[in-house]
């Protein structure tokens, strides 16, 4: 079966890291290394861990000739990934996790998979927030992370 559960998967957050990489062969692999010297720390009662990638904008012309509107791919982004939490106030990766909302530097981050794949990829952490709720609730936190480089992906090793 090639489709798997995102049970164990962990997030982790790293260091302030304020590096650019390129995004050819050579910038992927810098990166990768770069990123994985790192020393992280587990961000802890992850419920949902969001969702990463790229789009790209769409970039438009319309001709006053054909009135066709025609499209192109623009930028890429990686968006924004949205991370809901279990507060807990003595959790080292959340207090990590606070503190880096007050910086306006980069901080890396690691999306381990569990399985020897992991992402690594660079964040503006923009907010920390409270989910107080109801008498029944669990306490929450939700958390909003600006990626603000590539998604490097490290492949799990493969096994004969």
């Amino acid at each position: 079966m090639t489709i798997k559960t995102s049970a164990g998967v962990t997030l982790l957050i790293g260091p302030a890291h304020n590096v650019s990489y390129g995004e050819d062969a050579a910038g992927i692999a810098a990166a990768i290394l770069a990123l994985k010297a790192l020393t992280y720390v587990e961000v802890g009662e992850v419920e949902d861990a969001g969702e990463i990638g790229d789009e790209a904008s769409t970039a438009d012309f319309t001709a006053l000739a054909n009135r066709r509107k025609r499209k192109v791919k623009g930028t890429f982004d990686a968006g924004s990934q949205s991370v809901t939490l279990g507060e807990d106030p003595s959790d080292a990766g959340q207090a990590a996790v606070k503190a880096a909302v007050r910086s306006d530097s980069n901080f890396a981050v690691q999306m381990d998979y569990g399985d020897g794949s992991s992402d690594f990829y660079l964040v503006q952490v923009l907010s920390f927030r409270k989910q107080i709720g109801t008498a029944e609730s669990i306490r929450k936190a939700s958390v909003n992370l600006a990626i603000n480089s590539a998604i490097y992906e490290e492949l799990a090793p493969v096994t004969p």
